[in-house]
C-alpha cells in the first residue's frame, strides 16, 4: 500500500515522526488491567507523524472557556488486531487532550477516527470527549481512492482550527456512505441530517441483523412470516433513506 501519509498532504513544517510509547499512554490514562491487555496486544505501534498549528497550515487557533484548539496531531497506529477496536480507539482518544486524527492501519485496511473534545473544567490538562466518530475499515478500492482525494490537508479549509477539524470529522464521517451507498459521493453534503440519516441506516441494519437471527430460531410459521414482515418494512425504510442520501 502506498504510505497514507502522503495522501493526506502533511505540511513538510508540520510532520514529524515521533514515537510514542506505550507506557507513556499508560500512565496518562491509568487503565485497567484489561485495558492495559488490549493495548498490549492490539497495538503494534504509535507515532505522532504530524502537527497542524498557526506555523504549518496558517489557520488561527480558537480558545473560549469550553473548547481549546491550539494544534491538532495526526497520529498513526499499526495495529495487530482490532478485535475490541471501540475501546481502543476511545481510550486512545482521551489520551490526548488535543484534538487528533487518528490514523489505525491493520495489514492492508485502514481505519479513520475524529473525536470532538471540551475542557475538562476540573482537570485543565485534561479533555471530556462529546463523541468519536470513525470510518469503517476499509482496503484501498475506487471509492475509497476517491474520498481519500477529499482528505488533503493542505487544502481543506477553517475559519479557524475548530472549524477546521470539524470539516476533519464531516470528511471521516462521510466514508459511511459508502457501505451504503455503494459509492463515494462527493456532492454530499455532510450535515446534521445527513449524519442523522446514516446513523439511522446503520441502526436499522443491525436490527435487521437481529431479525433474520430470530428467523432461522422460529420454529412456527405465524412467527416466521411476522418476522419476515418486520425485516422486509426495515429493508424499505433502509432503501428510502439511502435514496434521500443519494438526492443530498
Amino acid at each position: 500500500m502506498k504510505n497514507i501519509l502522503d495522501n493526506l498532504n502533511i505540511p513538510k513544517s508540520g510532520k514529524t515522526k515521533q514515537r510514542i510509547a506505550l507506557k507513556d499512554i499508560a500512565e496518562q490514562l491509568n487503565p485497567s488491567t484489561k485495558e492495559k491487555r488490549i493495548l498490549s496486544s492490539e497495538i503494534d505501534s504509535i507515532y505522532l507523524v504530524g502537527v497542524l498549528d498557526l506555523d504549518t497550515i496558517r489557520i488561527q487557533p480558537y480558545i473560549d472557556e469550553d473548547y481549546r484548539y491550539e494544534s491538532i496531531y495526526v497520529i498513526r497506529v499499526m495495529l495487530k488486531s482490532n478485535t475490541h477496536f471501540a475501546t481502543l480507539n476511545e481510550r486512545l482518544h482521551m489520551a490526548f487532550p488535543n484534538p487528533v486524527l487518528i490514523v489505525y492501519q491493520l495489514n492492508e485496511s485502514l481505519i479513520f477516527s475524529t473525536a470532538l473534545k471540551r475542557i475538562n473544567k476540573n482537570v485543565k490538562e485534561k479533555s471530556v470527549i462529546e463523541s468519536i466518530y470513525t470510518t469503517n475499515l476499509f482496503a484501498m478500492d475506487e471509492s475509497h481512492k476517491r474520498f481519500l482525494e477529499g482528505f488533503n490537508l493542505q487544502t481543506i479549509q477553517g475559519f479557524n482550527l475548530k472549524h477546521f477539524y470539524e470539516s476533519l470529522v464531516d470528511y471521516v464521517f462521510s466514508e459511511r456512505v459508502i457501505a451504503l451507498t455503494g459509492t463515494y459521493l462527493k456532492q454530499l453534503s455532510i450535515n446534521s441530517s445527513s449524519k442523522r440519516c446514516i446513523l439511522i441506516v446503520e441502526y436499522e441494519k443491525s436490527e435487521v441483523d437481529k431479525l433474520y437471527e430470530k428467523y432461522k430460531q422460529a420454529s412456527m410459521m405465524s412467527e416466521k412470516m411476522d418476522i419476515h414482515m418486520r425485516i422486509k418494512e426495515k429493508e424499505l425504510k433502509i432503501l428510502n433513506i439511502v435514496s434521500e442520501l443519494k438526492l443530498k
